[in-house]
């Protein structure tokens, strides 16, 4: 009895820092929540890209080039994109890429040729690849660092909130008419577009913006990267970061030729891919406001481990509820790695080389997301145990994090070492 009234007045506690955290929170972070849900519910053409392509008659290969053109247009879009967060604002820069990225997913649709895809794959990717540092620094000018965790898992919950209904939406639409798939990601994007222009703020620019030739941005960016390269524990989160997403990618690029290849129909996937949603809607806000007061890199290890195991279980699927059971164990990881990466590097990030440090964190995944998109010609050639070989990646990212390295505080800002 005393044992169930301590829980009791725990979860109440909990329950209580819970909704203070959320009360705290700037507008503008409700407004990117808002907007990246409509978005994301609306993104329904990268879970089917690979069948929408190999449907149009392109080979492995073709498919694999234009994923990897995407990342192309992923790996340059930052080195922009980081620049102009810290130059013209981060609203404008958030809208130039939203609006953009929903041109440019059209024109892939109307696409003549192999070559035409390509091309338009690439400004695809490098449009809708600006959103990322600008929504990051952002986040970190507007809340406090003891509740960015939170603030950024509360943006991943509206992100996958969308994506848990949207590729169930996306698979029905697919079957019908795959235009239609197109059609709903642009307009879903450019309402995003325009909630951020009219209720954004601009956010912090420590640039001169008035002076934009390639060599004063390269100039900031020599600047910006050399700062970096002495903040040890940042370049080791981006390292271990590298690993992980390596595998993190496989699922979004090779699955769909898997579990369709194992059986599962266009609307089975969509719902199996929704399911990571789902698991993140329900568990990821909760457990980011416990894991809070662990020690970020611990935090990480574990989550980078957990990402690992999902990876390899998909080898072994063969049913639909097995696969869900891999899409669990790969998510609950990922609910453990990636708010608390986005928490822990802006408080490693100085706030005058925001923009540019989250830009080198979106360089990484652009990277991993190229080295990602062989893993369809890989599958291709030695089947489902590619799925073992994405866990043994993944898993050297647990193993970066190890070691132990001394935070560096940003300037302006104090780094509390989580409680014990």
């Amino acid at each position: 009895m005393l044992c169930s009234a301590r829980v009791a007045c725990r979860v109440k506690a909990f329950s209580r820092e819970f909704v203070r955290d959320l009360r705290a929170l700037p507008r503008g972070l409700w407004v990117l929540v808002g907007g990246q849900f409509i978005n994301k519910f609306g993104s329904f053409v990268m879970p089917f890209l690979t069948l929408y392509l190999a449907g149009r008659g392109l080979g492995a290969g073709q498919v694999a080039s234009i994923l990897a053109a995407i990342s192309v247009g992923h790996l340059i879009a930052p080195f922009v994109s980081g620049y102009l967060t810290d130059a013209i604002g981060r609203r404008d820069t958030i809208v130039l890429s939203l609006a953009g990225g929903a041109v440019s997913i059209l024109g892939i649709y109307f696409a003549g040729s192999y070559t035409q895809i390509v091309v338009v794959a690439t400004v695809y990717g490098f449009l809708s690849s600006m959103f990322p540092p600008p929504a990051n620094a952002l986040i970190s000018d507007l809340v406090p660092p003891e509740l960015r965790v939170t603030a950024f898992a509360l943006l991943r919950l509206a992100i996958n909130a969308g994506f848990a209904a949207g590729p169930a939406v996306a698979g029905v639409l697919f079957t019908r008419a795959p235009m239609l798939i197109f059609i709903g990601d642009a307009v879903t994007t450019l309402i995003f577009a325009a909630l951020a222009w009219f209720y954004l703020p601009h956010g912090l620019r420590t640039v001169d913006g008035r002076v934009t030739s390639l060599r004063v941005v390269a100039r900031s960016w020599v600047e910006a990267t050399a700062d970096m390269a002495r903040n040890t524990p940042y370049v080791q989160l981006l390292v271990a970061t590298l690993f992980m997403s390596m595998a993190f990618q496989q699922v979004f690029t090779v699955l769909a030729l898997d579990a369709t290849a194992r059986g599962l129909d266009p609307v089975a996937y969509g719902l199996l891919m929704g399911s990571n949603g789902v698991f993140i809607a329900l568990f990821e806000l909760p457990l980011s406001q416990w894991i809070k007061r662990f020690d970020p890199r611990c935090v990480l290890r574990v989550g980078y481990v957990m990402i690992a195991l999902g990876c390899a279980a998909f080898a072994l699927a063969r049913t639909f509820p097995q696969f869900v059971a891999a899409m669990a164990l790969f998510t609950f990881g990922e609910m453990l790695a990636l708010p608390v990466a986005s928490g822990y590097g802006s408080q490693l990030a100085p706030a005058r080389f925001r923009g540019r440090y989250f830009g080198w964190s979106s360089v990484v995944w652009s990277v991993a997301g190229m080295a990602g998109s062989t893993g369809v010609w890989f599958y291709g050639t030695v089947g489902e145990v590619w799925w073992v070989w994405s866990g043994a990646v993944a898993a050297l990212g647990a193993v970066v994090m190890w070691p132990r390295l001394r935070a560096r505080a940003a300037p302006g800002e104090v780094w509390v070492e989580p409680a014990k």
